[in-house]
């Protein structure tokens, strides 16, 4: 079955940075979900940039890593305000006005 693309390059660069931060604190997948409270599974789409990743969720990756979430996001937050609706995909209002 072929992989499906992520939806975002940001996706794909935030997984990696979050499965980064994971193993150089020596956790398993197990762990991190024991301590954010979010599934292996969600974690393993995370990792992979197969799914979109809510604030919350980051929220909760960074608390159980014992991080705040600006750690987490490659960057900073200036990466996700330059992934905005200029350079993201677009609206539904912007593709109706089209």
């Amino acid at each position: 079955m072929p992989r499906r693309p992520t939806t975002h390059p940001l996706l794909s660069t935030l997984g990696t940075r979050i499965r980064e931060l994971r193993l150089d604190q020596r956790m398993s997948l197990a762990d991190l979900a024991d301590t954010s409270g979010v599934t292996k599974g969600a974690l393993s789409s995370i990792e992979n940039g197969r799914v979109n990743i809510t604030i919350e969720t980051c929220v909760k990756i960074a608390v159980g890593l014992g991080l705040r979430v600006e750690d987490v996001i490659p960057g900073g937050l200036e990466d996700l305000v330059g992934s905005g609706p200029a350079n993201g995909p677009r609206s539904h209002a912007q593709e109706r006005a089209r």
